[in-house]
């Protein structure tokens, strides 16, 4: 396995989307986000700053979705004083933080949220009821559980150690709680226990836990009456270092306590939400007396209750249901309004009279920046289609963004849309492993990439796995790449550089080829003589680290020189990581500087680990780094987005040259689009290269090596 682990840890389903709603294209229809669970009201001047005229609705047709299923709605007024509520609820996927409500009118008259009417209460009310409260803070970033909802951390702790977490539980009684407390066990090792740890509820010790081995594990313990008290209290998680180990490492993902509480409003959020069934109940602490009561038991068809009794910022009622009922008492602040309104324009991505060589899928930002490659292409005879992450959203996932719904665009495209179907697939755009922007880091989610579980880093990108329908296998159907860029102008630096080098057909440096080989392994230097050879045609520069004894700069320094003077085509073969080649390091990131090769731009193949991690929230990878580099660099490069073993990488990178160089003319996404498909075996090892190994730059880049 070649990868530097260390870095990694320093800078660190197959399901498709639903279809969009069928209304008529002709119906206006608008995207509404959500990011909080609540009741949500918007009004006429809501609609008025998102472009919409509230005098041109007829409000009986006013219709909003989740998805496919309709939201009931209580609609106030009409024209100038037109204004609708309905139950908002945060959102549940991996990909988005918002959930996206979407809006028409004038084609059917909508769901409307039914009245329900209470008894008046009668009799002393419940004092109590049990809350359940969740304390996360998701910072620390560890795929190794290869499962995305369980790779976010709060800490790492590591023994000895003391943590002391606050957490608040408003207006609580003195009763037994239950806290819960979910752990990864991070090391494991033959001696037992691996690890240690105790927690304390303030100052009670509530659980004494030892056990083995990594993965997922919750301490449930019970929290004695009176040890919880209202308002601030503490959680502590003691761990001792006496294990018999040689390290004891446990990450904290969450604490959850379930504990008594009183019927009193939440004074920041002027609103209670709590279950109850039969009974007289009084909630009270709201900002006034207009307070509103909602049965939200089912989110998408809540009911209005109505017989309340309100006096003195209080609501009282009596329920006569027979089983427990999800209410919501709001007061007067407590509205929400969405996040944004934006419309969703009408597209035809599910016409099966579309007829595509070459699909860009694209930020909105950058449609401009991409105008002179769509020309190019075009000029070569190929049709083209531009597409938006926006438009895909809209109409492959009902507004919500997500990489499933780019997924099921590409496959509709490539099973419905005309013969041929597509065979380039281009995205233009950086993602992130951050898809809920935890760290708020510079690398947003332009274009999402699909994280998937691999055997040795857990889980890793795979733009792969947009092309390859059949999930047994992985192998793609069409040739992908990406233009992970975060501005407009890199986009269009990456595309003058893709022209450039096609329109270059002269020069000696084109039949130039230069090999690169780490010494902590000799079937590095085998495996690099081995490609060499298979190109007679070329001049081969070859700068291994055993010729140089390890001399990392001496070696850095040929390798800048033999860059500098122009190759088509280089190749490195050895230990890697995100910014690095080898250890010391051989070359980095902070290296690139010193490449100034100019317009003789090569090729890059680096069967290693890590090189081309494109999705870091924070940072960016070595690939990304020559890709976008304003005076040379690189135009293209097949680099890893996570670890993967020596042997299916060199598989690859035969099954690659085979391709480049017995195919002429051909372009470099479909040789690398066959040499997944001509990957020996099925392994576990070969997949993770078919899966993780990515295009950076153009798939259709026309490759004219060594003629």
């Amino acid at each position: 396995m070649r990868f530097l682990r260390a870095a990694l840890y320093a800078g660190v389903l197959l399901a498709l989307a639903g279809c969009a709603s069928t209304s008529p294209a002709a119906a206006p229809r608008y995207k509404l986000f959500v990011s909080a669970n609540g009741l949500y009201r918007v009004t006429a001047a809501d609609l008025q700053r998102a472009g919409i005229d509230p005098n041109k609705i007829d409000p009986v047709t006013l219709q909003l979705f989740d998805g496919d299923r309709e939201v009931a709605l209580r609609v106030l007024g009409d024209k100038s004083n037109l204004a609708f509520e309905f139950y908002g609820q945060a959102s549940d996927s991996p990909y988005s933080p918002f959930r996206v409500y979407w809006l028409r009118w004038g084609v059917a008259s909508g769901k409307r949220m039914r009245e329900s009417a209470l008894a008046p209460p009668a009799g002393a009310p419940q004092p109590s009821f049990q809350d359940a409260l969740l304390f996360a803070h998701p910072t620390l970033y560890i795929p190794q559980s290869g499962d995305l909802h369980a790779s976010w951390f709060w800490q790492s702790l590591t023994a000895p150690m003391t943590l002391t977490v606050p957490v608040t539980l408003p207006v609580a009684l003195p009763a037994p709680a239950q806290l819960r407390v979910d752990l990864w066990g991070e090391t494991e090792a033959a001696a037992t226990p691996n690890h240690h740890l105790n927690v304390y509820f303030n100052d009670a010790r509530v659980a004494d836990e030892k056990w083995n081995g990594q993965g997922a594990h919750p301490i449930d313990a019970p929290v004695p009456a009176n040890a919880a008290r209202a308002g601030e209290n503490t959680v502590r998680l003691v761990m001792p270092g006496d294990t018999p180990v040689q390290a004891d490492i446990v990450l904290l993902s969450s604490i959850a306590i379930t504990y008594t509480r009183q019927f009193v409003a939440d004074a920041s959020q002027d609103t209670l939400a709590f279950p109850a069934g039969a009974g007289t109940f009084r909630a009270s602490g709201f900002s006034g007396d207009a307070i509103q009561l909602y049965d939200i038991t089912d989110p998408l068809d809540p009911l209005h209750a109505t017989g309340a009794s309100v006096a003195a910022g209080a609501i009282a009622f009596r329920s006569d249901a027979d089983s427990t009922r999800r209410w919501l008492a709001i007061g007067p602040t407590a509205y929400k309004s969405p996040a944004r309104i934006a419309p969703m324009p009408a597209t035809d991505l599910h016409s099966t009279a579309q007829r595509v060589d070459y699909l860009v899928i694209t930020y909105p930002d950058f449609v401009d920046a991409l105008k002179p490659l769509v020309q190019w292409r075009e000029q070569q005879g190929l049709h083209v289609s531009v597409v938006t992450t926006d438009e895909i959203y809209d109409e492959f996932g009902n507004g919500n963004a997500s990489p499933l719904a780019i997924r099921a665009f590409i496959d509709y495209a490539y099973r419905q849309w005309a013969r041929p179907a597509p065979r380039f697939v281009l995205l233009v755009g950086k993602a992130s492993y951050d898809y809920l922007d935890y760290l708020n880091g510079p690398n947003k989610n332009l274009v999402p990439t699909y994280l998937l579980a691999t055997p040795h880093l857990g889980l890793a990108a795979s733009d792969n796995w947009f092309v390859a329908p059949d999930a047994s296998t992985g192998r793609p159907v069409m040739a992908i790449g990406r233009i992970p860029a975060k501005t407009a102008d890199q986009v269009a630096r990456a595309v003058s550089k893709t022209i450039a080098f096609e329109s270059a057909t002269t020069g000696d440096w084109r039949q130039r080829a230069l090999f690169v080989a780490d010494d902590k392994d000799p079937a590095f230097d085998s495996m690099s003589n081995e490609l060499a050879q298979k190109l007679p045609k070329m001049q081969t520069e070859k700068v291994y680290l055993s010729a140089h004894q390890g001399d990392t700069q001496a070696t850095r320094a040929e390798i800048v020189q033999d860059w500098n003077a122009g190759a088509s085509l280089v190749t490195y073969i050895g230990h890697g990581s995100i910014d690095t080649w080898a250890a010391g390091p051989l070359f980095s990131i902070d290296n690139v500087g010193d490449i100034k090769n100019g317009d003789r731009l090569p090729i890059l193949f680096t069967p290693t680990c890590l090189d081309g991690f494109f999705y870091h929230p924070q940072v960016d990878s070595l690939a990304e780094a020559l890709l976008f580099k304003n005076d040379g660099g690189i135009v293209a490069g097949l680099v890893p987005t996570g670890l993967s073993l020596t042997q299916p990488q060199d598989d690859m990178m035969r099954a690659l040259y085979a391709e480049l160089f017995g195919t002429p003319g051909t372009t470099l996404g479909e040789a690398i689009m066959r040499a997944k498909q001509k990957m020996p075996g099925d392994s576990p090892d070969v997949r993770e290269v078919i899966d993780t190994f990515g295009l950076l730059g153009d798939p259709a880049l026309r490759v004219q090596l060594g003629n």
